[in-house]
C-alpha cells in the first residue's frame, strides 16, 4: 500500500520560518556589532600609529607654524606654536615616557596616554593647592605599568602602558605653564615582580615655568629630577604645542589632537 506525503500546511511554514528568524536573528546581530567593533578598534589604532608619525615627524624635523602632511592614506593638518614662555627644565631631550601632563595658563589640567593618545581633562583651583596623586603599578613579567590619577580624592583617569613585546617606560613630562594655579603631586608606586612587591624607579621631567608645583615621592625609589638612569641636562627650554586635525582616507574629519612637548633651546 503506498503512502501519501500531504506536506505542510502554510500554518506550519509560517511558524517554521519564524522560528528559525528567531534563533538566527540574534546571531546576525552579534556578528554585525562584532564586525564594528573590530573595524573600531582597527580605525583607532590606525589613527594612533598616524598621530605618532606625525608629532615624530614634527619634533624630530623641528617643524613650526602651519601645513598638511599625508601618513597612510590620512591627510594630517598642522598647526605648531612656537610661542611659549621660556622656562628652566631638568630633562632629558627625547626622554622615554609612557604618559605626558600639561596645566595651562587657566588651570586646565591634561594628562595624556601615550599609547592611545587619549586625553583626560580636568581644572583645578586658583585659591589653593589641588592634590594629584600618581599611583603606579609595574608589572616585570608583564612589563606592564597601571598609571592610576586621583585629583582631590577622585579618580580621573587609569591606564595601562607597555607590554611584553614593547615594555613601559616607567617615565613621564610635566609642562606647567600657569602663574595662578598651583598643584601639589604625590607619586606613589609599587613593583611587582613573582607576586611580590619590591621598589622601582619610575622618571618624572618637569618644566615648571613659574614653580608652582610641589612634587613629592611616597616611596624612595621614585626619581623626579636627578635620574641615575641619565646625565643631567640644565639649561633653557622652549614648550611647543602641537595641534593635529586628521582626516580619514574618504576625507572626513576623524579627530582633532592636541599635544605639548619640551625641546632645548639650541
Amino acid at each position: 500500500m503506498r503512502k501519501t506525503f500531504k506536506g505542510y500546511t502554510l500554518v506550519e511554514v509560517i511558524v517554521t520560518v519564524a522560528i528559525f528568524a528567531l534563533l538566527v536573528t540574534p546571531i546576525v546581530l552579534l556578528i554585525q556589532q562584532s564586525l564594528k567593533v573590530n573595524m573600531s578598534a582597527k580605525t583607532n589604532l590606525e589613527i594612533a600609529e598616524v598621530i605618532n608619525q606625525a608629532v615624530e615627524t614634527l619634533v624630530y624635523q623641528n617643524v613650526y607654524g602651519t601645513g598638511s602632511m599625508n601618513i597612510n592614506g590620512y591627510t594630517v593638518n598642522y598647526d605648531v606654536d612656537d610661542s611659549f614662555k621660556i622656562g628652566t627644565i631638568q630633562n632629558i631631550e627625547n626622554s622615554q615616557i609612557d604618559f605626558r601632563m600639561f596645566l595651562d595658563s587657566a588651570g586646565k589640567l591634561t594628562i595624556e596616554d601615550l599609547t592611545t593618545h587619549t586625553p583626560y581633562e580636568r581644572n583645578i583651583s586658583s585659591s589653593s593647592y589641588d592634590k594629584l596623586k600618581i599611583e603606579i603599578r609595574y608589572d616585570e613579567v608583564g612589563k606592564k605599568a597601571t598609571y592610576t590619577f586621583i585629583l582631590n580624592n577622585a579618580t580621573i583617569a587609569t591606564f595601562i602602558s607597555g607590554g611584553a613585546a614593547n615594555p613601559a617606560k616607567l617615565g613621564a613630562e610635566f609642562v606647567s605653564h600657569t602663574s595662578s594655579h598651583y598643584l601639589h603631586v604625590i607619586i606613589d608606586g609599587v613593583y611587582d615582580l613573582s607576586n611580590k612587591l619590591t621598589t622601582t624607579m619610575f622618571n618624572l621631567w618637569l618644566t615648571n615655568v613659574n614653580n608652582n608645583i610641589k612634587i613629592i615621592a611616597t616611596t624612595p625609589f621614585i626619581v623626579y629630577d636627578n635620574s641615575p638612569r641619565q646625565a643631567i641636562l640644565t639649561g633653557e627650554e622652549k614648550v611647543r604645542r602641537v595641534c593635529l586635525k586628521i582626516y580619514d582616507p574618504k576625507g572626513q574629519f576623524v579627530k582633532d589632537y592636541t599635544t605639548y612637548y619640551s625641546y632645548r633651546v639650541k
